[in-house]
């Protein structure tokens, strides 16, 4: 994997992360019944959602060359798939920063609040569509397959869900009973994500193109496939292990199991990167 392709990793896996944690934390708000306390909870666990899309994108302005080139993936939008990712992650940003700037500073009418809430939450799964978009390119095997859209799709629904449960544990946004669904929900993703990559992994052996195969490189990368899965199963077991902990406990294993699912997924991605090759010379 080349080293500029690294700022992609992290600004997929960061991005992804926040869009699931944004959706886990809005689907759990109106469960707390002291509005005080939801409009908190709201308000320090967003910050954390726009401080992870504030790395990804600055991380990705690297994979320009320069970050005074990011006004210029905008030239294309409506045509280029890379521009829409752009925009629509753009429009994610704004609407959560508005929404959460009108959660702290409690002026606006509850309806209105209510309504940007939503309009993110229905932003964040356009962008998604659209990262997902940038990837199926018919030039690259590896990529234009169902494989791509799950992937993306289970990073939210993983790694995204862990990091809204442990922003609502540490701050005081849930309770045992939010916990169990919560963790049940993940570990029956974590489970189905495994046995996805097994599969993908098998079918990727049988790709090959005139000039390359996928086999030589799956050879490559089968250490960073066996990483990923060991630390998706760590991070699966420190989850199942908070369930039933006390609740100093919980945070701790949450927060570790986070950690593995994170450094899972960049493991996962930089092992998407890396294996790509064209149908052609490239």
């Amino acid at each position: 994997m080349h080293f500029l392709e690294l700022p992609l990793v992290f600004f997929t896996v960061l991005a992804q992360c926040a869009v699931g944690g944004y959706l886990m934390v809005i689907a759990h708000l109106n469960s707390i019944p002291d509005g005080k306390q939801r409009r908190l909870v709201a308000v320090k666990t967003i910050f954390f959602v726009l401080a992870f899309m504030t790395i990804g994108f600055a991380s990705s302005t690297m994979h320009l060359g320069s970050p005074l080139r990011a006004f210029n993936s905008l030239n294309r939008v409506g045509g280029s798939g890379l521009s829409n990712e752009i925009l629509t992650g753009s429009i994610f940003f704004a609407l959560t920063g508005c929404y959460w700037l009108t959660e702290v500073c409690h002026k606006s009418k509850q309806r209105f609040r209510g309504l940007l809430r939503y309009l993110a939450a229905i932003a964040g799964i356009i962008f998604m569509a659209a990262m997902v978009k940038v990837y199926l390119i018919e030039t690259v095997p590896l990529w234009d397959n169902i494989f791509t859209p799950l992937d993306f799709i289970f990073t939210v629904m993983t790694a995204g869900v862990l990091f809204g449960s442990l922003l609502l544990n540490v701050f005081g946004g849930s309770n045992t009973n939010a916990n169990k669904r919560m963790a049940a929900f993940g570990l029956l993703l974590i489970g189905l994500h495994f046995i996805v990559i097994i599969i993908r992994t098998i079918s990727f052996s049988s790709i090959a193109t005139s000039i390359h195969q996928a086999t030589t490189n799956l050879q490559a990368y089968m250490p960073m496939i066996f990483i990923q899965c060991v630390l998706m199963l760590l991070a699966g077991w420190l989850w199942m292990r908070a369930i039933n902990s006390e609740k100093k406990q919980v945070t701790m294993l949450l927060s570790l199991a986070f950690v593995a699912i994170f450094v899972a997924e960049i493991f996962g991605r930089g092992t998407f990167y890396g294996m790509h090759f064209t149908v052609g010379l490239l």
